[in-house]
C-alpha cells in the first residue's frame, strides 16, 4: 500500500481516505527508505520476517509517544493523515495475521509440525484454532478499518482549520516576534536583514538571516535559526573578534527544529528556555548550555 506499493496504476483500487494519507506524508523519511530498501532487496528467511516484526514494533511504540506530545499535530488535517496513516497499518496488520497463519501452513505442509483437527468442545485450544483465530481476528480488523476508517478520516480532513501555520523560515521568525512582543515580559526586538519577500527559503537548515532579540533586566538574548534548528545566545557569552562580528561561547537548541513550526510552539519554548536560564543565573550555577555554536 504505502511501503513499497509499486506503480501508481496498482493503488488506483485503493480506498478514497488512503489518498489521504499519500498526499500528506509525499516524501518519504529516512525510516521509511531503509525498509524500503530492505523490501526491494529481498525478504527470504526467518532472519528477515523477525527483523521486520521488530522494527513494526518499535515504530508502533514511537508512534505512541510522538502523538503523545502537547504539539504532535497542530491541525485536523494533521490528525487526518495520521488517522488515515493508523488505519492503513491496521490494514497491514490484519494482512500479516493472514500471512502468519498460511505460513505456519507451509511449515506443517512440509512435514515440519503436525497440523491436528480442532480441538472439541472441552479441549485445550491447538494448533488448528490457533490458526483459526488468526483468521477471525484478522476479518474482524479488516471490517472495523472498512467501517470507521472513510468517515473518520473525512471528518477530520474537513473540520475546520485556523493554526497560523508559517508559509516559510521568515514568516516563522516574523510570528514568533509577534508573539514574543505580547508575551515576554521584557522588550522585542525583531532584526530584518533583508527586504520583504527578498530571500532564497533554501533548504539548506539556515534561515533568511533575520533574528529577534529579547531583552532582560540581566541579559539580552538573540533567536535565530543555523544548521537546522531553533537557537538562543546571550550577549555575555559573545567574544568580539575586533573586525565588527561575534562569535558565541555557548548557545541552546531549542527541542522545536521544524522551519515552519508554529508559533506559539517556539514562543513557549523560547520562553521556557530564558526563565529556566534567568533561574540559573540567579542560582549562580550557570547559563545557557556550554556547546559548540556551529552555523548561524
Amino acid at each position: 500500500m504505502f511501503i513499497n506499493e509499486g506503480p501508481e496504476a496498482e493503488t488506483t483500487d485503493a480506498p478514497g481516505w488512503h489518498e489521504v494519507f499519500r498526499r500528506g506524508v509525499r516524501e518519504p523519511n529516512d525510516l521509511v527508505g531503509e525498509v524500503r530498501t530492505a523490501v526491494e532487496h529481498g525478504m527470504h528467511d526467518p532472519v528477515d520476517s523477525l527483523e521486520m516484526v521488530s522494527a513494526a514494533v518499535e515504530t508502533t511504540g514511537a508512534v505512541v509517544i510522538a502523538l503523545s506530545s502537547p504539539w504532535s499535530l497542530y491541525t485536523p488535517q494533521d490528525a487526518a493523515t495520521a488517522a488515515a496513516g493508523l488505519f492503513v497499518q491496521l490494514e497491514h496488520q490484519a494482512e500479516a495475521l493472514q500471512e502468519l497463519g498460511r505460513a505456519v501452513g507451509r511449515i506443517a505442509g512440509r512435514g515440519e509440525t503436525v497440523l491436528p483437527a480442532p480441538a472439541g468442545p472441552g479441549q485445550e485450544a491447538n494448533l488448528a484454532d490457533a490458526l483459526a483465530a488468526l483468521q477471525s481476528v484478522s476479518q474482524q480488523i479488516l471490517a472495523l478499518v472498512a467501517q470507521h476508517a472513510p468517515g473518520t478520516v473525512r471528518a477530520l480532513d474537513t473540520a475546520p482549520a485556523s493554526a497560523p501555520i508559517p508559509a516559510d523560515v521568515h514568516a516563522t521568525v516574523v510570528a514568533l516576534a509577534e508573539l514574543l512582543t505580547e508575551q515576554h515580559t521584557g522588550t522585542v526586538t525583531l532584526n530584518r536583514r533583508h527586504e520583504d519577500g527578498a530571500f532564497e527559503d533554501l533548504e539548506d537548515g539556515f534561515g533568511c538571516g533575520c533574528d529577534i532579540t529579547l531583552h532582560t533586566a540581566e541579559e539580552n538574548y538573540t533567536f535565530y535559526r543555523g544548521d537546522c534548528a531553533w537557537s538562543i545566545v546571550k550577549d555575555s557569552d559573545g567574544r568580539d573578534l575586533g573586525d565588527g562580528s561575534t562569535v558565541y561561547d555557548a548557545h541552546e537548541t531549542l527541542s522545536v527544529s521544524l522551519k515552519t513550526a508554529h508559533p506559539q510552539q517556539l514562543a513557549d519554548s523560547v520562553l521556557r528556555t530564558i526563565a529556566d536560564d534567568q533561574q540559573e543565573l540567579a542560582d549562580f550555577t550557570g547559563g545557557l548550555r556550554s556547546v559548540s555554536t556551529g552555523g548561524s
